[in-house]
């Protein structure tokens, strides 16, 4: 199982209950979870339950069964015989079986079985679903059933108390004959070539042309609770107390609780849309799944945990501060071929095997199954320590914390003997030549025969026998230079400023790093892929960048740079990856990228990763509220008239990577492009006015495309009775003959009244004006704070960021988020949400003399203008920050304090107004991933909390 990674969920997670009795899919991608405290809706972030009440119409929260039909239908049964029938947002009581539900299975017909406990087994064809007190067909109603399946041919068959049985409409129940191998049948499953897999007190047991034979012999004598065989071919086998097995190619592992099983009970299984494998145990929930990352450590082979160098010849290498290892990276093992050396460096040797540069014991090589010291080199290196080698031409060069010293091969010597092959020809050092610094730590050859030497003080090559020092100054004065990776044409390196890349027809420099989108400054290793990404390692996961898009910031034709950010939540068992010696990253033949971190070699299948990212992602809405109101968005489209607030709750359903999914959203009717939401599933409207509008969400993993799944919601917004089209005519109509027969009362009564009339005219034509600048206003206001909303911060954003740059003065543009809201709203009520915004809102209108202008952007968010300088904005962003959190909130909720994140950018940094917002965003969402309660800015500044 080394393939998976392996990830767990309890009561402390959000399931309602850590015994998973019973696990489904329904067709829009939700998955349930079956407790003795009700039903859990996942939806890849988090478990919304649902338990006995009016709503469910439950008539008890213990669930023990879950089913699943075509047209998006959940069956849940379980205590005092309830079951329920969900179908989008509503819930359907039907028919209460006699006893405990045990399991549920909607058959091929739309017929639903039911196992129950004691009393065999419950059968309702599809029209007595929706009957008040059907009575169903019932089978051997004297034993205990278990589990039910059916096969492709539409046979369904039961595992009870006695046996296995197969069950007809027609000839009732017939017993399996199973020659005593077993009593009772505990689990019954189809197979792929169409036999049957049964679990018993006795093994696991496979039935096909009337022939019972035994799936595993390890097995035998254990009490099987489940069985079933995954898409892949492999064998699942639940216990009751020794956890699971897993069995492929008649190899069997086990998972238990030792290897992180949260029980060894195993009551339920489950395979998703994805491939990953859900077990329901008596402690929790675990999932296995093919995590775009796998890591092998010291527990599959490896000499130690801290793996410092990898390479990748005909076989993968690992070198680790406890030995030197081989990697079959296909089987997922290690085998130690050293212990007790510390290794930093490897690099393929020509005479066979590898070279091997250890700390403090100088230079060793593996050959022929030994690994030999070369004693004659040590005695010529000016340090024992060898973090870089490289070996091309006859020549050997390796890289020491005291520079770099080169060795020519003796004609005529032998290759079984190091120390006579190489003689010392050069040492080179910052003090005798233009080397950088010292402290050596990467070395590679170019398709020029440059050799590029990375110090901890910069960078060069050496051609001819002289070195060049390469001037970083305008590189953000980058010093370490931890690795290389060269092309025809160019040699891009790692360093602690980002990537830089050097041009070989003109000897330019040309940096990719934070004034470009990188969220980080230091790398080690960069390694292109065959996917066209640079693959970085760092301190803080792996990074992938889209190779072309980096040559396009290089080139100065791309201003910023989109990144994948992958660390833990991914297969990593620790997100550092090493650095400082090399190669500390490598590729093998077939594409896959391999990194030395602190705790094993991580391992990624670029062309796999793809497949990942591009299965579909189903989007579904998960509530809607008008004026937060829930409202069923099936049943109701209409917002009633006055509404001021209308928000959708929405999520699109991949589990392979829920964190990074992204989202764009659009109402068409108020908005004529796209928004982009980031991770956000949430989106508000406020003061929407009067008509019909569509809400529509897309969803995508980072650097693919917008999923084809488009989530749409139509639905209006009534107009008040003063804002219907026809009482306006009737009252336009009435003002008009009112206005006339005054007017012909006037003609007859005298002309003096003439200027009364003119006088009552202007009167009526000042209100009506005054009312469509009341309209306008209420367009333009958030009802809930009284500032500006986001139609109108937008306008006066584009005037005054044209202005700002047409007259050279520096303008600051700042999105502030009250950090854990939706924590605030659980915990404490929509109702104390709404008066904390109205705080933040009246505490920054306050601030009316520094800001330039306010408005409450949606949901938690205000956006900000500030005239002045980024270091300006940033000393006042930052004291905002700090009085905010200081602000006492006693009256709305006791002991209650509130934080913000701040994103702050600049006219002079944007290219446009709205690439400024952006820039903002993105800062914003740094300051939410540093910790929130920070102020994060496009020019660098940044605060901590505090």
């Amino acid at each position: 199982m080394s393939d998976y990674f392996i990830e767990t969920w309890t009561s402390a997670n959000g399931l309602p209950h850590n015994s998973i009795n019973a696990i489904a899919q329904t067709s829009d991608g939700y998955l349930w979870f079956a407790t003795w405290e009700g039903v859990a809706r996942y939806n890849g972030l988090e478990f919304v339950r649902f338990d006995r009440g009016p709503d469910t119409q439950m008539k008890d929260s213990g669930t023990r069964a879950l089913a699943t039909g075509p047209d998006n239908q959940l069956y849940a049964g379980g205590a005092r015989g309830s079951l329920v029938m969900r179908q989008g947002f509503s819930w359907q009581g039907l028919p209460t079986a006699p006893s405990l539900i045990n399991d549920a299975l909607h058959d091929q017909t739309g017929g639903l079985w039911l196992a129950v406990e004691g009393m065999g087994i419950a059968y309702y064809a599809p029209e007595q679903l929706s009957q008040p007190d059907p009575t169903p067909q019932t089978f051997i109603d004297t034993l205990s059933s278990y589990h039910l399946t059916q096969t492709a041919d539409g046979q369904v068959y039961a595992a009870t108390e006695k046996g296995v049985y197969q069950l007809s409409l027609q000839n009732g129940a017939t017993p399996l004959s199973f020659h005593n191998l077993f009593r009772k049948a505990f689990y019954v499953s189809s197979g792929q070539d169409g036999s049957l897999l049964v679990g018993s007190e006795n093994g696991a047991w496979r039935y096909k042309n009337s022939r019972w034979t035994p799936l595993a012999s390890e097995l035998l004598h254990q009490a099987i609770t489940m069985v079933e065989q995954d898409s892949r071919g492999a064998y699942w086998f639940g216990t009751l107390s020794h956890g699971i097995a897993h069995m492929k190619d008649q190899h069997i592992d086990f998972l238990d609780d030792h290897r992180g099983l949260p029980n060894n009970r195993i009551l339920s299984w489950f395979e998703d849309n994805e491939g990953s494998i859900w077990i329901g145990t008596n402690g929790g929930a675990m999932r296995l799944r093919y995590a775009p990352f796998v890591t092998l450590t010291k527990d599959n082979g490896l000499a130690g945990d801290y793996v410092r160098t990898v390479l990748a010849d005909d076989t993968v290498w690992a070198g680790a501060s406890e030995g030197l290892s081989q990697i079959d990276i296909v089987q997922g093992n290690a085998k130690v071929l050293a212990k007790d050396i510390s290794v930093l460096s490897l690099a393929p040797r020509a005479q066979g095997g590898v070279w091997v540069g250890t700390y403090q014991q100088g230079l060793y090589y593996w050959h022929q199954g030994a690994l030999t010291p070369a004693e004659t080199l040590n005695d010529q290196l000016p340090d024992n320590e060898v973090r870089a080698i490289v070996e091309r031409d006859g020549a050997l060069w390796v890289g020491t914390p005291r520079g770099l010293v080169t060795f020519s091969s003796l004609p005529g010597s032998q290759p079984a003997h190091s120390s006579t092959v190489y003689q010392k020809r050069a040492h080179y050092n910052s003090q005798n030549s233009a080397l950088p610094g010292n402290y050596i730590m990467s070395l590679t050859f170019d398709e020029t025969g440059k050799l590029w030497i990375g110090t901890g003080s910069g960078a060069g090559y050496l051609i001819n026998e002289t070195i060049t020092p390469l001037d970083f100054t305008e590189q953000e004065q980058a010093q370490y230079v931890f690795g290389f990776f060269h092309e025809p044409g160019y040699v891009w390196m790692a360093t602690d400023r980002g990537i830089v890349r050097y041009r070989q027809s003109d000897s330019q420099l040309a940096l990719v790093g934070r004034p470009h989108g990188l969220p980080i400054d230091k790398f080690f290793q960069i390694i292109k892929g065959d996917d066209q990404s640079f693959w970085l390692s760092s301190n803080r996961g792996i990074w992938r960048v889209n190779y072309h898009h980096a040559h396009q910031v290089a080139d100065k034709t791309r201003a910023r740079i989109d990144f994948e950010h992958y660390d833990q939540s991914d297969g990593m068992l620790n997100s550092q990856a090493n650095g400082g010696s090399n190669p500390a990253a490598t590729k093998t033949a077939a594409g896959d990228i391999i990194f030395a971190t602190a705790q094993g070699v991580t391992s990624v299948k670029p062309a796999r990763l793809s497949q990942m990212l591009s299965q579909p992602l189903p989007i579904v809405m998960q509530n809607v509220h008008f004026d937060g109101q829930a409202i069923n968005p099936e049943a109701s489209n209409r917002a009633p008239a006055g509404t001021n607030r209308v928000s959708f709750s929405y999520a699109a359903l991949g589990y392979t990577m829920p964190e990074q999914i992204q989202y764009r959203t659009q109402l068409e009717g108020f908005e004529s492009e796209w928004a982009y939401r980031h991770e956000n599933h949430i989106a508000e409207y406020t003061n929407l006015p009067p008509g019909d509008y569509t809400f529509k969400v897309s969803a995508r993993y980072p650097y693919s495309n917008w999923s084809d799944d488009v989530l749409s919601y139509r639905f209006s917004v009534t107009p008040s009775l003063w804002q219907r089209s026809d009482i306006r005519a009737l009252g336009f109509l009435a003002l008009v003959t009112l206005a006339y027969g005054g007017f012909m009362w006037r003609i007859r009564r005298m002309q003096q009244k003439e200027a009364q009339l003119k006088a009552l005219v202007e009167e009526k034509t000042h209100a009506l004006q005054a009312q469509a600048d009341d309209f306008e206003r209420m367009s333009k206001e958030d009802a809930l704070t009284g500032l500006a909303n986001r139609r109108a911060f937008d306008e006066y954003w584009h005037l005054a960021f044209d202005e700002a740059n047409q007259s050279g003065q520096p303008l600051q543009v700042a999105i502030l988020d009250i950090d854990h809201f939706k924590r605030i709203n659980d915990q404490h009520s929509h109702l104390v949400g709404d008066q904390i915004i109205q705080r933040i809102g009246s505490f920054l209108d306050k601030e009316r003399e520094q800001l330039s202008h306010i408005a409450r952007w949606g949901g938690e968010e205000f956006t900000l203008l500030f005239a002045g300088t980024p270091a300006d904005g940033y000393r006042y962003f930052d004291g905002l920050r700090r009085r905010i959190a200081a602000l006492t909130l006693d009256d709305i909720a006791p002991s209650l304090k509130v934080t913000v994140s701040i994103g702050v950018a600049g006219n002079h940094q944007a290219s446009d107004y709205v690439d400024g917002l952006k820039q903002a965003d993105q800062a914003l969402y740094r300051a939410k991933r540093d910790g929130r309660n920070c102020v994060r800015q496009r020019s660098g500044h940044e605060s901590q909390p505090s």
